[in-house]
């Protein structure tokens, strides 16, 4: 009976054993699986660099660009990629870095010098990074860049020259001269603003910016804007009955009397909406948002303007209709 005992346990030891052999050699054929496929993934991605004469990196290129940015800016934000990466005298590995297609960190370098350094070249453009990848294409690497862009608000005169403005109030890079403010009609100018500048990339702390891009987005895209010139914001901060914090300069050399900037509360003037239930009924009546005179006061109870002879402004009322 003990010697049946002693066998069965010398069986199952010798199953266990067996057993634990066979674990060991399957985790010994995938690990050498493993290990081998690593090697051919190793040999196959140092083919690829090595065949780089063949497949090089031909372009960099930005991808789901919005409307309103030209080619030649386009053009140099790639190129800024590629004087970032490639042309880099002070960081010449660079250049190795973005041929390599196993290397990762060079493309988070190059997305961090993008929104780091708003004020080379054309960069404060950019708003953030969305992704920067590599691509294969038939015999040529591309590297791909998907950003988010800043959008034009207005242009602010300074000094007979103009500068781009974001929503945001940040200085967009360039300046325009007069001559070539028609290229950009579509955009209101805001004058009035004391200078300097501030460098591209960096937002106007002016308050009268502030409240001139505020009107700006108000009237973009109302039936009569192509009629309004400029916003004047010399006076903001500094209101009185004879001259409005913000005018509107119109295309007729006349002005409308704003007011106060959007979203201030004051006793004394009509909010925001109100003046423009006023301008809407004015241009309805007159296709014209001065109705054919010196100014338009917009900022009362009633609307004013001055009768064909006068030069100051008479009350009328606010259906509006205007003395002959």
């Amino acid at each position: 009976m003990k010697r049946t005992m002693k066998s069965a346990d010398k069986k199952s030891t010798e199953r266990s054993t067996r057993k634990a052999l066979l674990g060991v050699c399957l985790a010994l054929l995938v690990l050498a699986a493993i290990l081998a496929a690593f090697s051919q993934v190793r040999r196959y991605a140092l083919a690829a660099l090595a065949a780089s004469p063949q497949r090089p990196l031909k372009r960099i290129v930005m991808i789901n660009t919005p409307a309103y940015l030209s080619r030649a800016i386009l053009d140099s934000l790639a190129r800024e990629a590629v004087a970032f990466t490639i042309f880099n005298s002070r960081h010449p590995e660079y250049a190795a870095e973005i041929r390599n297609p196993l290397d990762g960190k060079i493309l988070k370098t190059l997305s961090l010098h993008y929104t780091q350094h708003p004020e080379v070249g054309f960069n404060a453009w950019i708003k953030h990074i969305v992704f920067i990848r590599r691509a294969w294409l038939p015999h040529e690497q591309v590297i791909q860049i998907d950003a988010q862009y800043r959008h034009p608000a207005a242009l602010i005169k300074m000094s007979n020259k103009y500068y781009l403005v974001s929503r945001s109030a940040v200085r967009l890079p360039g300046s325009y001269l007069a001559s070539q403010r028609a290229a950009l009609r579509w955009l209101f100018t805001i004058q009035g603003v004391a200078g300097p500048p501030p460098r591209p990339g960096k937002i106007f702390a002016s308050p009268a910016v502030a409240a001139g891009i505020r009107l700006a987005k108000i009237l973009t895209g109302q039936p009569y804007a192509s009629q309004i010139r400029a916003i004047d914001v010399a006076r903001v901060g500094r209101p009185s009955q004879s001259h409005p914090e913000i005018a509107l300069i119109t295309r007729y050399h006349t002005q409308i009397y704003w007011g106060q900037p959007p979203g201030v509360r004051s006793f004394f003037e009509v909010p925001t909406d109100r003046k423009l239930d006023y301008l809407s009924a004015i241009y309805q009546q007159y296709h014209r948002i001065d109705a054919g005179r010196a100014f338009v006061d917009l900022r009362g109870d009633q609307v004013l303007v001055p009768s064909r002879s006068q030069t100051q402004p008479v009350y009328a009322p606010v259906t509006p209709t205007f003395p002959g």
